[in-house]
């Protein structure tokens, strides 16, 4: 898990001073340092929750022929950090769902380091109806719901424990 990518700073202390009739009135409001600092950790493992349930739901959409896709994900990915990361070198190949071909070779089968344009022929995936182009895109169109409630209920959780 990430370590304190999020923290909420609270203000010190605040002073009000109201006059009454009796007189001045002074009232110092501070923040309890341990409320500050379990908020401070339960936002973190909130996000960390948040980001794994992504990444869960995220490797059920990612093209899968060998699985390496969907293995990289939990592998590259720092939960907590409010990123999920598929770390392959096709991976944007197979997101965008359009065949690239190399500037000079014109093929899908490039030079090494030639760099790659995206055609307007659609890839073909050959797994479930889940997966193809666009893969957070529709995850999230799919899942978003799901995410938030999970997310919500977790955080219901660590405030009530």
């Amino acid at each position: 898990m990430a370590k304190d990518i999020h923290k909420i700073e609270f203000p010190k202390a605040t002073v009000i001073t109201t006059k009454t009739k009796d007189g001045t009135v002074k009232v110092k409001l501070e923040y309890n340092q341990s409320y500050v600092n379990k908020f401070n950790i339960n936002i973190n493992k909130v996000q960390a929750f948040t980001d794994e349930t992504v990444a869960r739901y995220l490797s059920r959409y990612v093209s899968f022929n060998t699985g390496v896709q969907s293995k990289s994900i939990p592998l590259s990915s720092e939960y907590g950090s409010g990123l999920v990361i598929i770390n392959v070198p096709y991976a944007r190949f197979q997101a965008e769902g359009k065949v690239m071909i190399g500037v000079y070779s014109r093929s899908p089968w490039a030079r090494r380091g030639e760099r790659k344009v995206v055609t307007s022929k659609n890839l073909v995936y050959h797994n479930d109806s889940t997966r193809g182009a666009h893969p957070f895109e529709r995850m999230k169109a799919d899942k978003k719901e799901s995410i938030l409630n999970q997310t919500a209920n977790y955080a219901r959780r660590l405030s009530n424990g």
